[in-house]
């Protein structure tokens, strides 16, 4: 007796279902593997919020102010929130990496000049107006955010928003200073650390279209990236004395404000 088998048609049939199942399920797989990378960052979070809260205990302020800083980790490097907080985050091996320092979503900066290496390796960025203040000057520390999340991982320690003034006295405070881009809609073309070719927020954008955050008081928690405004990070408008809500501009970005303590 011969034994029948597919005929073309029927093939056909077959892979065009299976093509349809795999359309329908992708998404709902992205989607699971997005909230999973999202989960496991929120946990890194929290563990660097508590490390920022240990610190605070501790020393009775926050960590030194600083402009950006190349190979953070390093002994070379200048004092600085992520080298500061290693001891509390079980990395006082100068060669240990941090892998909490390291969004799972995130991808190495292309850019040789700012690629992560083993040690020195974050996507976070710190936000210098609450930096080298003691604990008790800020006001609302579960409101004000101390850290985001940024557009790759990096040997770079961004901080954002960033002092317009860089003087020694300025980063210790001694000196009064005006802060700019506290969310960064920008490209490649604005600057070589950024590799999208389209103006886009590459702050906090992450998680769709949010990211995760740490507070000044050390909890964690997740917003969307349009849901902010200057105040967030301790920021006000220097005639209105009011905080400026997020615009998706590069004018919102490079607007000059005060601290508002």
């Amino acid at each position: 007796m011969c034994k029948k088998g597919f005929t073309l048609i029927e093939l056909l049939v077959v892979i065009a279902i299976i093509a349809l199942l795999m359309a329908i399920m992708m998404p709902a797989l992205n989607l699971a593997r997005d909230q999973g990378r999202r989960a496991s960052c929120m946990s890194n979070m929290r563990q660097v919020g508590l490390a920022l809260a240990l610190y605070q205990n501790e020393h009775e302020k926050t960590p030194p102010k600083t402009h950006a800083v190349y190979d953070y980790a390093t002994p070379a490097a200048p004092d600085n929130v992520l080298k500061l907080l290693r001891p509390f985050v079980y990395a006082e091996d100068p060669n240990r990496p941090t892998p909490v320092y390291a969004c799972p979503a995130l991808r190495p900066n292309p850019n040789p000049a700012y690629a992560p290496s083993r040690v020195s390796c974050t996507g976070y960025l710190v936000n210098s107006v609450v930096m080298g203040r003691a604990v008790a000057s800020i006001p609302s520390p579960g409101r004000i955010i101390a850290i985001q999340e940024g557009w790759a991982l990096s040997n770079h320690l961004w901080i954002q928003p960033e002092p317009n003034t860089r003087t020694i006295a300025a980063l210790q405070g001694r000196e009064p200073t005006r802060y700019q881009e506290w969310h960064m809609f920008a490209s490649q073309a604005d600057h070589s650390s950024w590799f999208t070719k389209e103006r886009r927020e590459q702050t906090s954008n992450v998680h769709s279209k949010g990211g995760n955050f740490v507070f000044c008081d050390g909890h964690a928690g997740y917003r969307k990236y349009w849901d902010r405004e200057s105040g967030d990070y301790g920021l006000i408008h220097p005639v209105t004395k009011q905080s400026v809500p997020y615009e998706p501009t590069r004018a919102s970005t490079t607007m000059t404000l005060d601290a508002a303590f």
